[in-house]
Formats: C-alpha cells, structure tokens, sequence
C-alpha cells in the first residue's frame, strides 16, 4: 500500500529554525537581496562578512559563511 504525496512530505518535511523570504532586486549591475534580520542575527553576520554562493545546478545550491575575523586569522596564519 502506498502513501498519499501530503503523508510523504509530512514525513520528509524539516522544520528550520529560522524561516524568512527576501526579494531579488536591481542596481543594473548587480541582483541584490537583504537579509533579514532575524536570519542575521541566527547565523551572527555583521558588516564586513562575506557569503560564497557554491551552484551545482538550478536546484542545488550552497551558501558559506565566511566570517571578517576568521579571514584575517587564516591570513596570520598563512604570513608565519
């Protein structure tokens, strides 16, 4: 016997801990996204940090996180 498609995403649904929509805009040079604060906050983002976008294919996408003080430790470090 089979499930119904609404059991089956009961089943494999995730709840996320932070869940947010951003809008896709415009410079004419750049698509540009805020980022809601809420999600900010969660992953501690500040001014100066940096977000690497790593695309396999339409459906499958990355984002890293790569924090300002981390790079200037990993610079220290590659200096010594």
């Amino acid at each position: 016997m089979g499930i119904t498609k609404e059991e089956l995403e009961d089943l494999i649904f995730v709840e996320p801990k932070v869940e947010r929509v951003s809008t896709v805009s415009s410079d004419g040079k750049n698509l540009l996204t805020r980022i809601p604060k809420e999600v900010r906050d969660f992953l501690g983002l500040k001014r100066g940090d940096k977000l690497r976008f790593l695309v396999q294919d339409i459906k499958k996408i990355s984002l890293e996180i790569l924090k300002e003080n981390e790079k200037k430790k990993k610079k220290r470090i590659r200096r010594n």
